[in-house]
């Protein structure tokens, strides 16, 4: 069953320009240091920030939450597996929500085509009636 979808948009010259003013104060704030270590290791980093930072949104939209009562952006974290493919792994109080709104499993997907970075998240959980049977 599905318990929430979230999509996010990004102009990459957005997250440029936040780079640029804020730097590491930035970058600390919103990326966990595996995000930071892979980014920074890219031809085009603003994008990777980019498309990190609307799959971040994207879940917060999917969960309907927001940054509040203790979340972070640092509780969620942007991977990809040996293939490429993208997945979240969520820390803390996102790994919460997860388990009290009984969600099983978070799908990813993100593209960009510069000037924009998207990112979708779709939330799957057990119905509550299909749980009892």
């Amino acid at each position: 069953m599905v318990i929430g979808t979230g999509i996010d948009i990004v102009n990459i010259e957005r997250i440029e320009r936040l780079m640029g003013r804020w730097g590491e104060h930035f970058l600390n704030r919103v990326y966990t240091e595996r995000e930071i270590s892979r980014c920074q290791r890219r031809s085009r980093p603003s994008e990777c920030f980019a498309i990190r930072f609307a799959a971040k949104e994207a879940f917060l939209k999917a969960i309907g939450s927001g940054l509040r009562n203790g979340f972070r952006w640092t509780d969620i974290e942007v991977e990809s597996d040996p293939m490429g493919k993208p997945f979240l792994c969520l820390h803390r109080r996102a790994k919460e929500i997860l388990k009290n709104h009984r969600i099983e499993r978070a799908f990813l997907t993100l593209s960009h085509d510069r000037p924009f970075a998207v990112a979708h998240v779709l939330l799957e959980g057990k119905d509550d009636e299909s749980s009892d049977r």
